[in-house]
């Protein structure tokens, strides 16, 4: 560029509202921090407690129980968190070594909290916070990003639910222990569920009556504070105390230890200050993250280097999109690397949404398609901070945990690219659009699931690992013809792949 002197600098970062005072930070000192004060009140009002119950009470009895509370645990922490690295930290010191208990590997172990964690942030209604800063930039409403995100959400859990399922098939791995399932009477209670059904009521009734964002994540924080009154208030002594050891992971932030013999008053202030020490935690990692990411941003847009890389791309792929997009997903995961999801969301939108914008694509497909690959810099090799938290717990090197980790998450590295190919996965509703996209979704996701779960077919490693490709590029070709065959054949396919495994167990009995 031109050059600028440091007199020019200091006034467009300092003064303008361009620089640090901008868009960024402006959300980060609204929206955002009030949805991360309702993620700690909702956690630890007992929120917590019950998403890690529920989760051992829907999968600890099915193949690979252990792996699937993991799953379903992270991605319920994920949903109301701010950061995938502190996720994996959250839930992994429970389910890591409840897995290794049960024999899993311990490369499968780190891999699975490292992907599911960070998935959450993939997942309505906080999305790391990226949904409410994509909104803002793209100028449109935060429900129809929520909207938007629901589909590949779901399609990513049920990705990695399903080579979970299919890996432990595989692999023969343990259930949980029946005596350390909780039973449906202690989970399903007016204590356990009031923090939830309060606090995400609260919020639903902020947006259903068209209150802002921030008034409407207030409710949810006042309908937090009441369920913890009530499962403090209303619950015996003994079983205040049962939940308080059942929830291992929270022990030493709410020290349970030794507020559990006091009254629940007592007890209500404890969990009252840790939620509010938390939220004032998050609040300063977020502000200070995104006020650098706003002189980030800001220094891209003076010197114009966002555009002559936007240019670059685009000349380099051609009038090809999709090489465009390979282009643009391969500089996202490196710029994303040991970057917050927030922060390398914010980089790629500023840097990269706009070269796919100007190759053809929407607007919201661009922004969630740079986002997509920023998140999944948190476990792709060299720089996987997810990965590396998770080994630690694990005891296992990280390397091998990257391996089972790129396997189990292989599906997100596919999913933007359906974005291109059914435009309508990200337009929710009722149109033959939307639900070719959803039956596309879903026999792909199978696809891939059953390939890198090590599902069997024949008795030729190779041909399998060609069925299943095969399988999975037919579904992502937009005919209805070919979205037919491709359910049809994977339907077939997983019934002989079912019969292998059902084979292989009888030989072993």
């Amino acid at each position: 560029h031109r050059g600028f002197d440091i007199y020019y600098i200091t006034e467009v970062l300092l003064l303008s509202d361009i620089g640090i005072w901008g868009t960024l930070l402006g959300v980060a000192s609204t929206i955002i921090a009030v949805f991360v004060l309702f993620g700690a009140f909702l956690l630890h009002s007992g929120g917590g407690a019950t998403f890690m119950d529920l989760a051992i009470r829907i999968s600890g009895r099915s193949v690979g129980g252990a792996a699937k509370i993991a799953t379903i645990a992270s991605g319920l922490f994920g949903m109301v968190s701010g950061s995938a690295v502190g996720n994996v930290a959250t839930t992994g010191a429970f389910t890591i070594p409840l897995m290794k208990r049960l024999r899993y590997p311990s490369a499968l172990a780190g891999a699975v909290e490292a992907v599911a964690s960070t998935g959450g942030q993939l997942a309505p209604p906080i999305m790391g916070a990226a949904a409410f800063i994509m909104a803002e930039i793209i100028g449109t409403s935060y429900l129809s990003i929520a909207a938007a995100a629901t589909l590949p959400a779901v399609l990513f859990y049920f990705g990695v639910f399903a080579t979970v399922h299919i890996t432990a098939q595989q692999e023969q791995l343990g259930m949980v222990p029946k005596e350390q399932i909780p039973s449906w009477a202690s989970v399903i209670t007016i204590q356990r569920l009031a923090p939830i059904v309060l606090s995400f009521g609260g919020l639903a009734y902020g947006v259903l009556i068209g209150r802002s964002l921030p008034t409407s994540a207030f409710y949810g924080i006042i309908g937090a504070i009441a369920g913890m009154l009530i499962a403090l208030l209303f619950a015996p002594k003994r079983s205040i105390q049962i939940v308080s050891q059942e929830n291992e992971i929270f022990q030493e932030s709410l020290d349970l230890s030794e507020t559990v013999k006091a009254s629940a008053g007592a007890l209500f202030l404890a969990r009252l200050r840790s939620a509010l020490d938390e939220g004032a935690t998050g609040l300063i990692i977020v502000g200070v993250l995104l006020a650098g990411a706003q002189i980030l941003v800001s220094l891209i847009n003076t010197t114009g280097i966002g555009i002559t890389l936007s240019s670059m791309i685009v000349s380099g792929g051609g009038d090809s999109l999709f090489l465009v997009a390979l282009i643009v997903a391969a500089i996202c995961m490196v710029l994303g690397m040991g970057i917050p999801t927030t922060a390398a969301y914010v980089l790629v939108a500023a840097t990269l949404a706009p070269a796919l914008v100007s190759a053809g694509l929407e607007p919201i497909s661009a922004h969630m398609f740079v986002f997509y690959y920023a998140t999944l810099s948190v476990i792709t090799p060299p720089v996987c901070v997810g990965v590396f938290v998770a080994a630690g717990i694990a005891d296992e090197k990280w390397g091998r945990v990257a391996k089972r980790a790129v396997m189990l998450g292989a599906v997100t590295y596919v999913i933007p690219f359906l974005f291109i190919l059914y435009p309508d996965m990200l337009n929710p509703g009722i149109n033959i659009g939307y639900i070719e996209s959803v039956i596309s979704g879903i026999v792909f996701v199978l696809a891939f699931a059953h390939l890198f779960g090590g599902a069997k077919i024949t008795s030729q490693k190779y041909t399998d690992i060609s069925l299943w490709i095969i399988i999975s590029l037919l579904a992502t070709i937009p005919s209805l013809i070919t979205l037919v065959i491709s359910a049809l054949a994977m339907f077939l396919a997983q019934r002989l792949a079912k019969l292998r495994i059902t084979e292989f167990a009888l030989k072993r009995f």
